[in-house]
């Protein structure tokens, strides 16, 4: 994966580094022929790479506007400071864990959050309603990604 995630266009090379996009690795991988694309799979265990397949096939299947709409969450992440990206991926390990119906009510806060001006969104994550709808967990996953995360 090394190869997906250092390969830069050469449109990207030429402008200087400040101007430069954070690029989606699925982009860089669709761009990567078939036999280097398997090179790089071959050298991970084989569940990750059947996981790999799995997400670039979805993300290929999705509608240009759904694509469009993930570069820009993958470039606001890409943004953050190292240590805030670790909490995301912490907190979207755990919310992959919860229950389905879960899931829905999380993620369906998270959006709600996310819309809020800051002061809003501040009195609602305080809220008792808040509090006594989400266990101390999920309290912390939306909190975070609706703070490293806001759009």
């Amino acid at each position: 994966m090394a190869a997906v995630a250092t390969a830069r266009p050469q449109q990207a090379q030429d402008r200087p580094a400040a101007q430069q996009p954070a690029e989606n690795p699925i982009d860089r991988w669709n761009r990567m022929s078939p036999e280097e694309r398997e090179r790089e799979l071959a050298k991970l265990p084989p569940a990750r790479a059947k996981e790999i397949r799995q997400r670039i096939r979805r993300y290929n299947q999705m509608h240009p506007e759904e694509q469009q709409a993930l570069r820009q969450r993958y470039q606001t992440f890409s943004q953050l400071p190292a240590e805030q990206q670790q909490i995301v991926r912490q907190r979207w390990r755990e919310f992959r864990q919860l229950s389905p119906p879960r899931r829905i009510a999380v993620r369906r806060e998270i959006d709600q959050i996310r819309r809020l001006p800051g002061a809003e969104r501040q009195a609602r994550l305080n809220s008792e309603e808040f509090r006594s709808r989400f266990s101390a967990p999920e309290q912390q996953m939306i909190r975070d990604l609706s703070i490293y995360l806001p759009k």
